[in-house]
């Protein structure tokens, strides 16, 4: 009895397995495809998370970033140029907008030493925006210097995100 039921319950696992290979319907699709369907799916997500914002319906929303400075400098980056060239831009197809520029620096320096560079940012940026034509009249500077920063942290990073001119837009009166 023993070898009749070792052998009936090997017949059982023969059909099983022969029996779950043939349940399989269609081709097998390869590994490779599968993987490349899932790197081409993340990367369209990707793609569609960093893209750029479409313009607003809302025809009066307008934010502008800010422009960033190197340590002790009141001069701009090119890569920062960059930016406010897009900013003048906007702001030309806006001429109802005015803007405050306020200038900040990071914590190291004395207040008064930021308030000045602070300042002189602010100043930069105006001059920069008026060479590409946006009226002075629509612009006015102020300094927080060290005042009010983003990041309170102390490593590099954390500071230069301090050292900044941020837009405040308002209608002009």
């Amino acid at each position: 009895m023993k070898g009749r039921c070792c052998s009936s319950a090997l017949v059982w696992a023969g059909i099983c397995l022969l029996l779950g290979g043939c349940t399989h319907r269609g081709p097998r699709v390869p590994e490779e495809p599968r993987q490349r369907v899932a790197v081409e799916q993340r990367a369209r997500t990707l793609a569609q998370a960093t893209a750029q914002p479409q313009p607003s319906s809302q025809p009066d929303t307008l934010v502008l970033e800010s422009i960033y400075f190197d340590y002790r400098k009141d001069q701009l980056r090119p890569d920062q140029q960059k930016v406010l060239l897009r900013h003048a831009e906007r702001l030309k197809a806006r001429p109802e907008v005015r803007l405050t520029l306020t200038g900040h620096c990071d914590d190291r320096g004395t207040p008064e030493f930021n308030k000045v560079l602070g300042a002189k940012r602010a100043e930069r940026v105006m001059e920069f925006l008026v060479e590409q034509g946006i009226a002075p009249e629509r612009l006015k500077t102020l300094s927080l210097g060290e005042e009010q920063p983003v990041d309170r942290g102390r490593s590099e990073a954390a500071r230069a995100r301090n050292r900044r001119v941020e837009f405040a837009i308002s209608p002009l009166p």
